[in-house]
């Protein structure tokens, strides 16, 4: 399940968002095929289940969406050693 945690302070403090997914491999690079894949069965959410054959599209904006909108960072823990590596190969100069 996709559960976001807030705590909005006004400025200038910092804004802190923690983003935890239920299964953590519903978006994995498979290095046999050198592509991000998504995995349906690892997702636990329900509302994301409901749309198979678009579950992959939806996976990956939302991880583009969680990644790209943080002003100051955004930490990220990757289960899957190999995912974690594409993603670093993707932002280390």
């Amino acid at each position: 399940m996709l559960t976001i945690l807030s705590s909005i302070l006004p400025f200038p403090y910092t804004i802190k968002i923690g983003v935890f997914t239920g299964g953590g491999d519903d978006l994995a690079y498979d290095p046999a095929t050198g592509a991000l894949t998504a995995d349906i069965t690892a997702t636990c959410d329900p509302t994301l289940k409901k749309y198979a054959a678009n579950f992959e599209s939806h996976v990956k904006n939302i991880y583009r969406a969680l990644l790209t909108r943080g002003l100051k960072g955004c930490y990220v823990y990757f289960t899957n050693k190999d995912t974690e590596r594409y993603f670093r190969s993707r932002i280390e100069a």
